[in-house]
């Protein structure tokens, strides 16, 4: 039951990664929510354009399952620290935010203990930089993020998966397991 709920929840964030980029933009701008949650979400944007991957060895539409993860992991920090502002969101973008809870519990039954590495990937979003852009910058200065949403705007071209693609990762989704396992061995 868990693999299936989890499979669910990666299928529907690769089928919505454009538009949970541009979401997730939106909390970056967002002065309403603690800078804390608004650096988290620019460097879950960061690490999602940069192509690094928390999961090692993983290639193709499946390398975007960890993005997925640590988006989900940022969300659910950002209600903790703001949740008045955070339930805005829900109402503007069900996409991401309108099922997180849902999409968060069923990630952590399906990876259990695993979920520990995906966290610490997510602690690490905050220091990312990208082409000289930090987190920090993408949230405190004007040209920088500027530049995130320019750079989200010319990735939504390499996210336009196929339903193919989006079938053949939903279908490996147990290919995330063993190397999450051995990350979880090194701290």
């Amino acid at each position: 039951m868990p693999q299936a709920k989890f499979m669910e929840v990666v299928r529907d964030g690769l089928t919505s990664l454009p538009q949970d980029m541009k979401a997730l933009m939106r909390v970056v701008e967002d002065p309403d929510i603690d800078d804390d949650s608004r650096i988290d979400a620019a460097g879950a944007i960061l690490h999602l354009l940069s192509g690094q991957n928390a999961i090692p060895g993983l290639r193709g539409t499946i390398g975007y399952i960890d993005d997925i993860i640590v988006m989900l992991l940022v969300i659910e920090r950002a209600h903790a620290r703001s949740p008045e502002a955070m339930t805005k969101h829900e109402d503007e973008s069900s996409s991401l935010f309108g099922r997180w809870k849902d999409n968060c519990a069923a990630m952590r039954a399906y990876l259990g203990d695993l979920v520990k590495v995906m966290e610490r990937a997510a602690d690490s979003v905050k220091t990312l930089s990208l082409q000289g852009h930090t987190a920090n910058q993408c949230v405190q200065d004007v040209n920088s993020t500027d530049w995130l949403y320019e750079s989200i705007i010319a990735e939504l071209v390499r996210l336009d998966l196929s339903e193919a693609e989006i079938s053949r990762a939903v279908k490996s989704v147990d290919q995330i397991l063993p190397p999450l396992r051995q990350r979880a061995f090194v701290k």
